[in-house]
C-alpha cells in the first residue's frame, strides 16, 4: 500500500509544474497578438481636422488652386501707384509742336526741349541752367522758363530767342503762376500771392486757366481751386490717383491711374464757380509708369501726354491715341 502512494505524491509536482508552463504560455500568447485595425487613414489623405492657430496670425485656409493673375479693375497695380509731385513738365503749343522739361531740383538742372512732328523726336532748344524748372511755356513767339538760380534756389524767369539765346531775364516775376523753386508747395501768383494749398500732403503738380483761375492736384487727391488769384484756397473735389494737371480748351485736364484704366486716365474738368464737373474718363494704352512720370498739356483739340517714355497725342478727346 505505500508504494502507490509514494508514487502518486510523487507525479503531483510535475503535474503542477505543467500547468504552470501552460499557463504562462497562454498569457505570453495574449501578450504577443496583433492589436486591432482602428480606422487609420493612409498616411497623406487624412481627413482634415481643425488646424492649430498659426503664430503669424495667416490664414489657415487651404490656398486656392493657382490660376492667371486677375485683370480685375481691383488688381491693377496702377491704382496702387505712388502718386507723388511731378518731375516733368509739357506745354502744348499746337497739334504738332510742344515743350517738355525734366524738373530737376535745386541741385540738379533741369532740362528743355521741343518737338515739331507731333512727338516723334525732340531736341534741346534752351540750356536754362535753371535748377529746377517750375514752369514752361511760349509767350510773344518766344521759350520762357521760371525756375530756380543760385545756392539760395531763388526765383528767376528767364525769355529766349528762337536759337535759345538769353533775351531776358528777371528775378522774382510777378503775374505769373509758378510753384516756388526751393519750396514746390508754396504757390505763387499773380500779385505776389503766396499759399500752401496742400496743407497736409504736397503738390504733385498746378496749371491755370486765367490769372484769376488755377488749380492744384495734391498727393492726397485733393483738388484745390482759387478764383481770386491764389488769395485763397478751397478743395472742389477729390481726384485720387491723379498725376499731372493741364489746361487748354478752356478746362483743365489730368492723367493719372484709375481702376478702371489699364494705361494712363485721362479726363477734362469744366470749371465753373468754384466748382469742377470732370467728363467721362479716357483710356490712354502707356505701360506702367514710376510716380512722378506722367505730364499732359492740351492745345486747342490736341491732348499731349507724356508718360513713362512715351508721348501720345490724342484729337479726339482721349478716344483714340497715336
Amino acid at each position: 500500500m505505500l508504494g502507490p502512494v509514494r508514487r502518486k505524491k510523487r507525479v503531483l509536482p510535475f503535474v503542477l509544474l505543467a500547468l504552470l508552463v501552460a499557463l504562462n504560455a497562454y498569457l505570453i500568447a495574449l501578450l504577443l497578438r496583433p492589436e486591432p485595425q482602428i480606422a487609420a487613414d493612409p498616411v497623406g489623405q487624412s481627413t482634415p481636422t481643425t488646424a492649430m492657430p498659426s503664430m503669424t496670425g495667416a490664414d489657415t485656409k487651404p490656398s486656392p488652386t493657382p490660376t492667371a493673375p486677375s485683370q480685375s479693375p481691383e488688381s491693377s497695380s496702377k491704382v496702387e501707384q505712388e502718386v507723388i509731385p511731378t518731375k516733368r513738365l509739357l506745354f502744348a503749343e499746337s497739334a504738332r509742336a510742344a515743350l517738355r522739361a525734366s524738373v530737376g531740383d535745386c541741385q540738379t538742372p533741369g532740362t528743355v526741349e521741343r518737338s515739331t512732328d507731333g512727338g516723334k523726336t525732340w531736341r534741346s532748344v534752351v540750356k536754362s541752367g535753371l535748377a529746377p524748372v517750375v514752369r514752361l511755356g511760349v509767350g510773344g513767339g518766344n521759350v520762357y522758363t521760371v525756375g530756380g538760380t543760385g545756392q539760395a534756389c531763388s526765383t528767376r524767369y528767364t525769355d529766349y530767342t528762337a536759337d535759345g539765346s538769353v533775351l531776358a531775364s528777371i528775378d522774382n516775376p510777378s503775374n505769373l503762376w509758378f510753384p516756388r523753386p526751393k519750396d514746390r508747395d508754396e504757390i505763387q501768383g499773380p500779385a505776389n500771392n503766396k499759399a500752401t494749398p496742400c496743407a497736409a500732403s504736397h503738390v504733385v503738380g498746378m496749371s491755370s486757366l486765367t490769372v484769376s483761375d488755377a488749380l492744384v492736384i495734391c498727393t492726397d487727391g485733393s483738388s484745390m481751386v482759387t478764383s481770386d488769384s491764389g488769395q485763397s484756397w478751397k478743395e472742389a473735389a477729390k481726384l485720387p490717383g491723379t498725376m499731372a494737371v493741364g489746361s487748354g480748351g478752356g478746362r483743365y485736364w489730368i492723367a493719372g491711374a484709375t481702376a478702371e484704366c489699364d494705361g494712363i486716365s485721362v479726363r477734362s474738368l469744366a470749371f465753373r464757380e468754384g466748382e469742377l464737373t470732370p467728363s467721362r474718363s479716357r483710356c490712354a494704352p502707356t505701360p506702367e509708369v514710376t510716380g512722378g512720370e506722367v505730364a499732359i498739356d492740351v492745345s486747342d483739340n490736341t491732348v499731349w501726354l507724356w508718360a513713362g517714355k512715351k508721348v501720345q497725342r490724342s484729337d479726339d478727346g482721349g478716344r483714340s491715341w497715336t
